[in-house]
């Protein structure tokens, strides 16, 4: 395979350029090259077919009306076009396929299982090229698997984020959807096309028989009326035979053309979902971004189930007994709620004999002031005499 960034001559088993070491790929331009092939095939056979053989040697008049006219030419043409096209792309598939099958053989699965690790990605493309190049697979390094597991790869280099890559993975599915449904774009309009060339030949048909029997119309004499009918009967049957036979040719073509598409479209939508399985079940769980990160984040995860297992068995152990204390709690309340017009009444009571405790200290202690203030009148009149005896006598 030649480089396309220096242009050297590699092996077709090559992954990569020997000289400088680029990714070696298929020019750009392929399916264009495969649709001028078919072309020149077409038209090849199509010389083949009316100028040597089988047309110069048929005898029967039939087969002979069948294809003849420039109109059945183009269709039968068209037809072998779209056969050559649909054989070229069941090439391409069945490539895509072998490749495929080398990615499933248990060799290389187990040797992907053991983890690819950001640091070991030119090593594990490597390991792969040269695992297809030992299964003899041709031209993997355009195949629809290997061109998807190398991106992932070199994302994962590039950005090591799992989500990174997940993103990275629908997007080249879209890609490979998309080319695959491109692919199909000239035999649609083949099969679009074939059908509407044999009605245009249907039309010019009837149209050159109504021309036959209007030129019969207007050059009828009265002499050999006979003779003249039967030569226009000829060109109006000869008209018609082109008409129905150019829409014969076209649509019989045209049904092997839809079941071959229909069926190899079918082959490589299957093959594309088989290659999404394969990314997702094979290859996103090997990719170890981050293996400390990976083996923490597991074992976070185990201990967060760990409590919250927990937290369920002690929240079934636990809810009994609130439920206890909630039926206590309310037969406590409703108990207080009965004491409440009792202490109600005690406080208002206590109150009173307060009161009243109070009034009595103050009337015991204005009795006691009264007392102390007559002794101490009394001790004054006494000390009076005592000072002045002689007086009194």
């Amino acid at each position: 395979m030649k480089c396309l960034k220096c242009g050297w001559s590699n092996s077709d088993t090559a992954a990569y350029c020997q000289n400088c070491h680029a990714y070696l790929a298929e020019p750009p331009g392929m399916e264009s090259l495969n649709t001028f092939k078919a072309l020149i095939l077409s038209l090849l056979f199509t010389g083949i077919f009316y100028l040597v053989f089988p047309m110069p040697i048929i005898r029967s008049e039939y087969w002979h009306q069948l294809f003849s006219g420039r109109i059945s030419e183009t269709i039968f043409a068209l037809i072998l076009w779209s056969l050559f096209l649909i054989f070229f792309k069941w090439h391409q598939f069945r490539q895509q396929h072998r490749a495929y099958v080398a990615f499933r053989n248990q060799v290389l699965h187990d040797s992907l299982s053991k983890g690819i690790y950001v640091k070991d990605v030119d090593e594990r493309i490597l390991e792969i090229s040269q695992f297809m190049q030992e299964q003899k697979v041709k031209r993997f390094q355009d195949s629809i698997i290997f061109r998807r597991v190398r991106r992932t790869l070199r994302h994962l280099k590039a950005i090591p984020k799992k989500e990174e890559i997940t993103s990275i993975l629908n997007y080249q599915a879209e890609i490979d959807h998309n080319r695959m449904q491109s692919g199909y774009a000239l035999l649609n309009v083949f099969i679009w096309a074939i059908p509407i060339l044999g009605f245009i030949g249907t039309v010019f048909g009837i149209g050159q028989s109504i021309g036959e029997f209007s030129d019969f119309i207007r050059s009828t004499s009265g002499t050999d009326l006979n003779t003249q009918m039967r030569s226009a009967l000829g060109g109006v049957t000869s008209g018609l035979s082109v008409a129905f036979s150019t829409t014969f040719i076209a649509l019989v073509g045209v049904v092997p053309i839809m079941m071959l598409a229909s069926s190899l479209r079918k082959n490589e939508d299957d093959l594309l979902l088989s290659v999404e399985e394969y990314c997702l079940e094979d290859l996103l769980p090997n990719l170890h971004v981050r293996p400390g990160d990976d083996l923490l984040d597991d074992a976070v995860s185990e201990h967060l189930e760990q409590m919250a297992e927990f937290s369920e068995n002690w929240r079934k152990q636990v809810s009994p007994v609130l439920e206890s204390v909630e039926q206590h709690s309310r037969g406590l309340a409703a108990q207080v709620s009965g004491l409440q017009p009792l202490i109600q009444n005690f406080s208002e009571t206590l109150f009173d004999a307060k009161v009243e405790m109070s009034n009595s200290k103050k009337e015991e202690s204005e009795k006691e002031k009264s007392a102390k203030m007559k002794k101490e009148v009394m001790q004054d009149k006494q000390d009076q005499t005592a000072n002045h005896p002689s007086s009194n006598q």
